[in-house]
């Protein structure tokens, strides 16, 4: 890593997934077995591995657009204490979901995907279920932690840019304790 690019490519590449789909292998019940099934299906079917990397792709810009909120939040937080909207949106508002679906990469994701896709038999589409149940999972669950993450990265970050950061440790908790409540398992 001795170049600019090469440190920017590695920061913003997909660890944040790999980091991620690692928690959930140790954490999430449901996790392994829906990873295991997407894996066996995509060995089953010509194109598939194709399709799943477009789908990592896209994930992964979702996981750092999500992360990219959860800093936004943190610095919004700081600025505005009594105005934060931390535990009063919908998980969907709190992400920008709207915004996120939106962007280049997600959209050009979806344009490949929806070129693969229509190609394929009605009985091939069949064998994709669980490939999509394994993506929609990451998705419910992996946005959320990635948008804590994100907050949590604020802490470490903003000290070092924000002259007088604190950092509202008592907000971050109750998002950690909602967060862990929805997600059945704990972050720690």
């Amino acid at each position: 890593m001795n170049t600019v690019e090469a440190m920017l490519k590695n920061a913003a590449g997909n660890e944040i997934l790999e980091g991620i789909k690692t928690l959930l292998r140790c954490r999430d019940r449901e996790f392994g077995a829906l990873e295991k099934a997407c894996v066996s299906a995509a060995r089953s079917m010509d194109g598939l591995e194709e399709m799943r990397q477009i789908r990592d792709r896209q994930i992964t810009a979702d996981l750092w657009f999500a992360a990219g909120q959860g800093m936004k939040l943190n610095r919004e937080i700081f600025c505005t204490p009594l105005g934060s909207q931390l535990l009063k949106l919908d998980y969907s508002d709190l992400l920008r979901e709207h915004i996120m679906i939106n962007m280049p990469a997600h959209r050009k994701a979806d344009r490949e995907l929806a070129q693969m896709l229509s190609t394929l038999t009605p009985q091939q589409r069949e064998q994709l279920a669980p490939v999509d149940e394994y993506y929609a999972h990451l998705e419910t669950v992996g946005l959320k932690i990635a948008h804590y993450l994100g907050l949590r990265l604020g802490d470490m970050l903003y000290p070092m840019t924000e002259p007088g950061y604190v950092s509202d440790t008592a907000a971050t908790c109750r998002y950690r304790q909602e967060l862990e409540q929805f997600l059945e398992f704990s972050l720690d």
